[in-house]
């Protein structure tokens, strides 16, 4: 028995062009687009796999693949992602003006717990020439790599989009910078300060010894009784000192290798004028690229080479070293290979399946400096809550013994991300409930290990002399109240800490 095919040919071209794309062949072309493969090779492996299908079924073209991937970069609010939308009218008429960013979850987390960051802007993002992406890098608390936190895509490099994209920032993902490192662009600082006042901000080195480089080339001559090698010879001995300048950690003589310097050159005004209007002029300029008045937490910072070498990375290996003609690509990259790389980057780290992070090889060298300490001495060594070394092991000086928990190592961990539920569902209000307790002590973890990180600081202010002992006091009354918290929730949980305990023996 034969099915009758009234006024239709089975098979025919003219009929399957009106036939809607199977199920089977989108979720191929899905698949393909999040593996990294671009719109045209995709296009091209999804036609042989549907050829060795055997059947008659409408083929793709380019656009659909294309429209594909566009629908799948629109769905990045349904996937948690904080989308940013400038609004760049001139006297509420519309221009020809964008800007548009995201953040993925996993940014917004660690940008949460970052206080220090680089901002810069990358070129050749697309076929038109005006087009450029501004990114905010900061080191990865796990990899202590450089972690791309936020991505902004637009045409206009003014104040206006950079201050309101980072004010997006700061409402919608609680951006709270201490410090930035940019290159010497004074539309960035402009529009750093309008978003945070007071945020410090620092002037890339690199971009700094090329700009002095630069304008004392051009503008440091001698009289023609010189020849071009001693006028050579006089250049490179003003740039030595320029870097001897630009590395200068203590301010005393930071200051005074500044006075000689402009001393040495009395005759050479052109340069003279530049030098002090432009980086000497006031003490704001001075704290903008100078290193004693960089904080020690922002060390790793004063180049922006995090930044340069992400845009270098997004260049050569996610786009091949070539020129992305279509923003939505650039999207799609930025959200699918970028994304799982620095996934597995971390994944890495907690399995110990890579070489270790940051924490973890300070964690490592402390395990091998004490397995070097005689044990008959350990027990001297331990210090009190109260600032008392203990000779006994279970000396607490009147305190509970629970604060030496704080002292055992802090790992990090990624964390997890909260599920939304419904509150009629009891079983996932607990589950919501427990990955806010997760994600609440791993805020907390991170910023006791900073802590930690500060202990060289805090020794060094028994040095200064002008110190507010009142702020001391105030930093003490935190730690302990701190601390006091701890010790009420292991009090209220001691079966608990108990097992805890006896499993660690």
């Amino acid at each position: 028995m034969t099915r009758d095919h009234n006024n239709h040919v089975p098979g025919d071209r003219s009929e399957m062009r009106t036939l809607p794309l199977p199920f089977e062949a989108i979720k191929l072309i899905e698949d393909q687009l999040r593996s990294g493969s671009s719109c045209r090779s995709t296009r091209i492996s999804v036609l042989r796999q549907i050829d060795s299908w055997g059947v008659s079924v409408r083929k793709p073209n380019y656009e659909e693949i294309y429209n594909r991937m566009k629908k799948m970069n629109e769905k990045l609010p349904e996937r948690n992602y904080c989308v940013f939308t400038g609004d760049l009218r001139v006297n509420n008429i519309e221009s020809n003006l964008f800007a548009f960013g995201f953040q993925l979850p996993a940014q917004v987390r660690v940008m949460r717990i970052a206080t220090s960051f680089c901002l810069d802007a990358t070129h050749g993002i697309s076929a038109r020439s005006g087009e450029v992406m501004y990114s905010l890098v900061t080191q990865h608390n796990v990899t202590g790599k450089g972690f791309p936190v936020a991505y902004m895509v637009t045409n206009d490099q003014t104040v206006r989009s950079i201050s309101q994209w980072l004010m997006h920032l700061h409402e919608r993902s609680y951006f709270c910078p201490l410090n930035i490192t940019i290159d010497c662009s004074i539309p960035k600082v402009n529009a750093i300060t309008s978003a945070f006042p007071h945020v410090a901000i620092h002037y890339c080195e690199f971009h700094i010894l090329c700009a002095w480089q630069t304008n004392l080339d051009n503008k440091v001559r001698l009289d023609v009784s010189f020849t071009s090698a001693q006028l050579e010879a006089y250049k490179q001995e003003l740039k030595n000192k320029q870097k001897y300048i630009l590395i200068e950690l203590n301010k005393e003589v930071f200051l005074t290798r500044i006075l000689d310097f402009k001393r040495d050159i009395p005759n050479q005004l052109h340069f003279l004028r530049y030098f002090e209007a432009r980086w000497t002029g006031s003490k704001v300029l001075l704290k903008r690229w100078g290193r004693p008045y960089v904080d020690d937490l922002h060390r790793r910072y004063l180049t922006n080479n995090y930044i340069e070498s992400w845009h270098n990375q997004l260049k050569t290996i996610y786009f091949g070293c070539a020129r992305i003609r279509r923003l939505d690509c650039l999207v799609f990259v930025l959200t699918n290979d970028v994304e799982y790389f620095y996934k597995q980057e971390v994944d890495h780290i907690h399995l110990n399946n890579k070489k270790m992070g940051p924490v973890e090889n300070e964690l490592a060298r402390n395990e091998f400096a004490a397995s070097k300490i005689d044990d008959d001495i350990l027990s001297s060594m331990i210090i009190s809550p109260l600032n008392v070394i203990s000779t006994s092991m279970d000396d607490s000086d009147g305190e509970d013994a629970n604060h030496l928990a704080m002292q055992r190592p802090a790992v990090l961990a990624e964390e997890e991300e909260v599920v939304i539920v419904d509150k009629e569902d009891g079983r996932e209000d607990a589950v919501g409930a427990q990955n806010d307790v997760d994600t609440s002590i791993t805020d907390l973890i991170t910023h006791t290990t900073l802590l930690h990180h500060q202990r060289l600081n805090l020794k060094h202010m028994q040095t200064i002399s002008d110190i507010d002992v009142s702020e001391i006091n105030d930093m003490t009354r935190c730690v302990k109240e701190l601390l006091d918290i701890i010790d009420n929730i292991r009090n209220r949980n001691r079966n608990s800490f108990r097992n805890m305990n006896t499993q660690r023996q």
